[in-house]
């Protein structure tokens, strides 16, 4: 009795440490690789309309102010009107540059994501390595972009 419990204990360890070096299924893996792509280029996408909103947004704000001093000195000699136009274009640098910092941001996360699922193709160590690696790239490239951000907008202020 002793020996046919240790038998199947044998067997049941043996089954789960293998369970744990499996693979997932290849099908799976590429629903799963082909949903975080499409998914990412959806975040990109709605990322990318934001940034090209900013910039017509950016360019109209100063395009007004730049009429209001036109129009100002036209009835008035110049003033100090010329700091209204810098002002709009620092705010526009600001928000460019927070909209750029957005779409960097995107592009990181959806390659993330799909780097996540890739690694489903791999099992164990391999697999955890594989995470790790994604992850430090993804850390890697949004800390790019939020240097990137910061140094924009001490330009633009």
């Amino acid at each position: 009795m002793k020996m046919l419990n240790l038998l199947t204990l044998a067997i049941v360890a043996s089954l789960s440490v293998s369970a744990c070096n499996r693979t997932a299924d290849p099908g799976k893996v590429q629903q799963d690789i082909a949903k975080a792509q499409a998914d990412g280029q959806k975040i990109v996408a709605d990322a990318q309309a934001k940034y090209d909103k900013a910039v017509a947004d950016s360019r109209k704000d100063v395009a007004n102010a730049q009429a209001d001093v036109r129009e100002k000195n036209a009835t008035n000699p110049p003033s100090g009107n010329a700091s209204s136009v810098g002002d709009a274009r620092a705010d526009a640098g600001k928000k460019l540059a927070d909209a750029q910092y957005d779409l960097d941001k995107a592009k990181a996360e959806a390659s993330y994501n799909v780097a996540k699922a890739q690694c489903e193709t791999h099992s164990g160590d391999t697999e955890k390595s594989c995470r790790d690696t994604a992850k430090a790239t993804y850390d890697s490239e949004v800390a790019a972009a939020k240097s990137k951000n910061d140094q924009a907008r001490q330009t633009s202020g």
